[in-house]
């Protein structure tokens, strides 16, 4: 990994003469005195020296000016105009439009590794995407050369985490191995992209785009799902579109990596579909998720027990999201049937980052007066959710739409039998290693299983064996697998999903 770096200087046009010469260090191929050139001078050096036209040269150029991704009609409209007119013309227009920020920050252009963790070095969150990417980063940072960046609140700068970002994102006091001063701005150029999570925000996703488009080498993607599209009516107001967009960037990259056969199959068709749009899909490659949790000590379970005063009930856990795909107006009215039929439970609620929640938090209002045995816990630490995981009875994950289903693989590998949906990756997951699979949108055969569970000690003990038989990949299988695709080679197929379906899938030109 090498960088090109440039500090902040103190010149009429700093951010301007401090782009033109790092463009020129890349791209020229006779030596200039850079120093000693201004204004018009150094336009016609560059038009003289830069050499043939090309989207990435003047995405870099552009890149530089900004301290900022260019998006991409800018890009072609840039490198349009230098074919047509040279050089001089579309720089000068630049210099007069004066975009450069007044007091430009320091930048680096790294063409290494890349991992986009905005998202997650924003969240508190241990669940979903954000423990995927913290998983898999935090070991990456053990072993290569990683560079960790997040984009600004306008989606248009690539930055440098702070040390308070760095802490959210990489798990147990890791560090990371390649730093760069936080404030910095980031600019890839042939460089490896890696996006972990999924991007909704319009600005980001556009220059991701450019980004991908301009400025990598290579480009990997963590798949998780098509939910927004393939059953939009879960998704919240302007998401369905928001997702096609980013579907529309991921058609630009190399590598599109989903977590499960079922998220395979959602990707392979819509992969499918790009060849009618003239493009060149990316390749489908499963990835699937690990089977692991993390340990605690029975002193931590005990510590944890207390303080939620979970000492003299069965625990039924759920552990996701409050949105509606998550179905947990469906799994609260199981609870109530319960309730009424005499059982005694607490039903603990473990997740956040909800949107259209008011009738679900109304229900659980409308539950705890009353006098029902509910808690809803958020932003907790991984001691907190593994220790549950040890205390509950059983878990219930009957979500209606998964890419992969996580809750439901670490409550089987904890020992807990689940219940859970189906269909899809949860019934491929928990069916025959201690799950009970039942109708999601059916609130009476939730009810059904969940008291079964709560009385018949005898079909538990059951369960509970049968997910002994679990295949158990580890996160660094997970990760291991994943870094080869960031290094161009095909997965490793070794390791089984956790569901027992090959754990490596291609479908090359999908």
């Amino acid at each position: 990994m090498s960088f090109l770096t440039a500090s902040r200087a103190t010149t009429a046009r700093p951010a301007h003469d401090e782009a033109l010469r790092a463009a020129g260090r890349r791209a020229s191929s006779a030596p200039v005195d850079w120093e000693r050139l201004s204004g018009p001078e150094l336009i016609d050096a560059l038009d003289r020296d830069l050499g043939e036209a090309s989207d990435r040269l003047s995405y870099l150029v552009l890149a530089l000016l900004d301290r900022g991704v260019p998006s991409t009609a800018r890009v072609v409209e840039f490198t349009r105009r230098w074919r047509v007119d040279g050089l001089s013309a579309p720089l000068t227009a630049e210099y007069r439009r004066g975009r450069a920020p007044r007091r430009p920050r320091p930048f680096v252009i790294v063409d290494g590794v890349i991992m986009d963790v905005t998202d997650t070095s924003r969240s508190r969150f241990t669940t979903g995407i954000q423990r995927v990417a913290r998983e898999t980063v935090t070991r990456w940072g053990r072993g290569h050369d990683v560079v960790l960046a997040a984009w600004d609140v306008t989606g248009r700068q690539l930055g440098a985490l702070t040390a308070e970002e760095t802490g959210r994102v990489l798990l147990d006091g890791s560090v990371a191995t390649v730093a760069v001063a936080a404030g910095t701005v980031v600019i890839p150029f042939d460089a490896t992209f890696v996006l972990p999570e999924i991007t909704v925000a319009a600005e980001r996703t556009a220059s991701v785009r450019s980004v991908v488009r301009f400025g990598t080498s290579r480009s990997v993607a963590i798949g998780y799902d098509c939910i927004p599209v393939t059953t939009a009516e879960t998704s919240g107001p302007g998401m369905p579109g928001a997702f096609s967009e980013y579907l529309a960037t991921l058609g630009h990259f190399d590598v599109v990596a989903p977590i499960s056969s079922a998220a395979r199959t959602e990707y392979s068709g819509w992969a499918a579909m790009l060849p009618g749009a003239g493009l060149t899909p990316p390749r489908i490659e499963t990835v699937s998720l690990p089977a692991e949790v993390g340990s605690v000590d029975d002193e931590t379970v005990e510590r944890v027990r207390a303080e939620l005063g979970l000492v003299d009930t069965p625990v039924v856990l759920s552990v996701g999201s409050h949105e509606p795909r998550k179905n947990h107006l469906a799994l609260l009215t199981a609870a109530e049937l319960n309730w009424r039929a005499g059982h005694e439970f607490t039903l603990v609620l473990v997740g956040g980052n909800a949107w259209g929640d008011g009738e679900f938090q109304h229900m659980v209002r409308t539950l705890r007066r009353k006098g029902r045995s509910v808690q809803m816990l958020s932003g907790v630490g991984d001691d907190v959710v593994w220790s549950l995981y040890r205390m509950a009875r059983f878990s219930v994950f009957c979500s209606v739409n998964e890419g992969f289903g996580l809750p439901v693989v670490e409550s089987l590998v904890s020992g807990v039998p689940v219940v859970t949906s189906d269909f899809g990756s949860m019934r491929e997951l928990g069916e025959g290693h201690g799950a009970l699979v039942v109708d999601p949108h059916a609130p009476a055969d939730i009810a059904h299983a969940m008291g079964r569970l709560l009385v018949d000690d005898a079909l538990r003990e059951e369960l509970v064996g049968l997910t002994a038989s679990m295949p158990r990949p580890t996160w660094d299988d997970y990760a291991a697998r994943l870094w080869t695709l960031v290094d161009g080679r095909p997965a490793e197929s070794a390791v089984p999903e956790p569901g027992g379906v090959p754990a490596h899938d291609e479908v090359a030109g999908a």
